[in-house]
């Protein structure tokens, strides 16, 4: 049985994997403008992808490495985050709100993917595993 912390970490991850792909489709004009149709599928498309692909590796499959991939990639996240906020290039109103709330849902789904219970967890589906 997972525990509560895999449980919430998962949802708020979902969560903010919902909000890429809403910011996505608002900011879909400026994207196509800015590097063309076919660049904006791929990278939108790619980020949602490994973000998803991550999540489930670490909720449903206990994957450590999965985890160390979501950790890299939430990083990767707030640090873009951060480079907006202190170049003042995070947009405004609701296309900039979005993104603060999924840049912080992400961030609490991974303090909730490492709590110790969930590290437990891990471990044990880990020795199971090898059994």
């Amino acid at each position: 049985m997972r525990p509560k912390s895999v449980i919430l970490g998962e949802r708020l991850s979902f969560l903010a994997i919902l909000l890429l792909l809403v910011l996505a489709v608002l900011g879909w004009n400026d994207t196509v403008a800015q590097a063309g149709v076919a660049i904006a599928v791929i990278a939108n498309g790619l980020l949602i992808g490994l973000f998803l692909l991550a999540t489930l590796l670490v909720t449903r499959m206990a994957s450590r490495g999965g985890l160390v991939f979501l950790v890299i990639l939430t990083v990767l996240n707030l640090l873009g985050f951060l480079y907006q906020v202190s170049e003042g290039a995070l947009a405004q109103g609701l296309f900039g709100v979005l993104t603060s709330v999924q840049a912080a849902a992400s961030l609490v789904a991974v303090v909730m993917l490492m709590r110790p219970n969930a590290m437990a967890w891990y471990r044990t589906m880990a020795e199971v595993s090898e059994a």
